[in-house]
């Protein structure tokens, strides 16, 4: 995925770009002591109201390794708060990175973080809701010839079985998109990811990478961030 450089971005959802300052030290990794309020379903996701429509969500560069995931600035139906997303260097194995998604902005509420691994016998974790697993326990994926498929598992605070998502790049032109169930048809749709695949020109407008939820989407909308972000690490990954 290509990112615009900072200089070029611009805020296009009016809310204030809110970031850390280079002498400031980072925040500690702390989660909300929540509780949930169902047995089946995040507590988070509990509290926020579905918008009537799909939103389509811009990725907005930032300086010091970050960017805001917000929506346009005419966009006036939002009951969901911009995520900020940062990466930071493992200072124990400087060829790893963690990627760190807060609410508003560089120390706003702790939404997740996850790291991939550097090598065969750290091969990754995903910490989401105060708890962490390997990225293997929540990520499945299957490759063939036409189309790439992913299965994220939706953990809940109960002992029944957890939800299920399901990606695929089957759309073409680098977008992936996220259904409810297996049958991956539009009534199924949650979500839809597009990178910025074109290049920069000069007096052209700047496509920035998009993610559009549809109204059901909202009610998992931390779990299709976090795996849309961890689809895309490892597969832009160099091999």
């Amino acid at each position: 995925m290509i990112l615009p450089s900072p200089s070029d971005a611009k805020p296009r959802s009016g809310i204030p770009l809110d970031f850390q300052d280079s002498k400031t030290l980072p925040p500690v990794l702390e989660y909300p002591n929540e509780k949930p309020s169902s047995p089946l379903s995040p507590p988070r996701y509990r509290s926020i109201r579905r918008p009537t429509t799909s939103i389509t969500y811009l990725f907005s560069p930032l300086p010091s390794n970050s960017m805001l995931l917000a929506p346009p600035a005419d966009v006036t139906e939002v009951h969901q708060r911009p995520y900020h997303i940062s990466v930071s260097l493992n200072c124990f194995t400087p060829t790893s990175y963690i990627t760190i998604i807060r609410k508003n902005s560089w120390d706003g509420e702790l939404v997740g973080d996850f790291e991939l691994g550097a090598n065969v016998r750290n091969p990754g974790t995903l910490c989401l809701r105060g708890n962490e697993y390997p990225i293997s326990e929540l990520l499945t994926s299957q490759f063939n010839v036409f189309r790439t498929t992913w299965e994220w598992k939706v953990k809940s605070f109960g002992p029944d079985k957890p939800m299920m998502i399901f990606w695929d790049d089957y759309g073409g032109g680098g977008a992936l998109s996220c259904y409810s169930t297996q049958d991956r048809d539009s009534s199924n749709l949650l979500a839809k990811f597009t990178p910025r695949t074109a290049l920069r020109r000069q007096g052209q407008p700047l496509e920035p990478p998009k993610l559009l939820v549809t109204s059901v989407g909202h009610d998992l909308f931390d779990d299709i961030l976090l795996s849309a972000l961890v689809i895309e690490r490892t597969r832009t990954a160099p091999s």
